[in-house]
């Protein structure tokens, strides 16, 4: 289960987790890792809820009840409790590589990418994998480290050089760089061609086409994508450049899609409010001047929602800076 996991086949990998589980019900092993698959795919927080409270009352002296708890608080939005969990987990088992993963994971969501990066470092040292190679360039490239970044990637890349994931990360990375844009969207579409389902490559490359000013390109993607890859992120992802475009009602659509699916998405929250507000001008009048202000650069399509299309130019020359294009062979195609 846990392979199939790290190939992005969460269907698979669930079914399987579950016939183990039906099999021996104090079953521990892998469920800190099975927890992370839950949080990222149920639209029910509950379900990691029930599995935690269950490996807990298996047995409190493990991690895995611990970390599940932690990633049922971090979808609450209740990173301060999730935290305190996690670090209950290792301390019971400091050498629990999925313990500081989980950590990453919570310190990510937290607006603390220095701190992420460093537990998903500890987790690498312990126990390297695809989602550890994945966390530690998300952080970094939170960061604005894209060396760092582009190392790991393309360490990940050359390690698995058929994996989708580790294609988006390395053209993740690239699109920082407005040098690589070319080599960014041909190492994206390669990871989508591996796995449609890839929703690391499907949200770098929106942002890509936005950066660019290709928002029908933005759009099309997702439309294509979607229907597979259905989630509060991605309704949310597809209403900013709705927004862009000005298609004002449909985006309202998919940000309320979105909450339905999450009523804690911030990124749909605030969405939804400068539609409202583009679509409600009289009220909007009513508001702070830098509310208008937003609200104008919005209807010029201007001001890009949350981070589609957030390759500010001075973050994309420092990019291009900090890693030699060169350094990755046109072979890892």
């Amino acid at each position: 289960a846990t392979c199939h996991y790290m190939l992005n086949e969460v269907q698979k990998a669930a079914t399987l987790y579950e016939m183990a589980r039906s099999l021996d019900a104090a079953l521990m092993q892998e469920m800190g890792v099975y927890s992370g698959l839950l949080a990222a795919t149920s639209r029910d927080p509950h379900a990691v809820y029930q599995l935690g409270n269950h490996l807990l009352k298996t047995d409190q002296a493990r991690p895995e009840g611990w970390i599940a708890m932690a990633r049922y608080f971090l979808a609450r939005a209740q990173t301060q409790e999730a935290l305190a969990i996690v670090w209950k987990a290792q301390a019971l088992a400091p050498d629990c590589a999925e313990a500081y993963y989980a950590e990453g994971e919570i310190q990510m969501a937290s607006g603390c990418a220095e701190e992420a990066a460093d537990v998903y470092l500890k987790a690498h040292e312990l126990a390297p994998s695809a989602l550890t190679y994945r966390g530690i360039v998300d952080a970094y490239v939170q960061c604005g480290k894209y060396k760092e970044a582009f190392l790991y990637a393309k360490e990940a890349a050359e390690l698995m050089p058929r994996h989708a994931l580790a294609l988006a990360a390395v053209g993740g990375v690239l699109s920082h760089s407005a040098e690589s844009h070319d080599k960014a969207v041909q190492l994206l579409e390669a990871a989508l061609e591996l796995d449609p389902r890839c929703t690391a490559a499907i949200a770098s490359l929106a942002s890509l086409h936005v950066s660019t000013q290709h928002v029908p390109a933005a759009i099309a993607l997702l439309e294509k994508h979607l229907p597979e890859n259905e989630s509060d992120d991605m309704y949310a992802r597809y209403a900013d450049v709705l927004t862009l475009a000005s298609r004002l009602p449909e985006a309202a659509a998919n940000y309320s899609a979105a909450l339905s699916l999450n009523p804690d998405n911030e990124r749909a929250k605030t969405g939804f409010d400068r539609v409202d507000r583009l679509m409600h001008p009289n009220a909007a009048a009513e508001s702070a001047p830098d509310d208008e202000d937003d609200i104008d650069r919005a209807s010029d399509g201007q001001l890009p929602p949350s981070d589609i299309g957030s390759h500010d130019g001075d973050a994309i020359d420092r990019g291009a800076h900090d890693f030699d294009r060169s350094d990755l062979g046109d072979d890892i195609l």
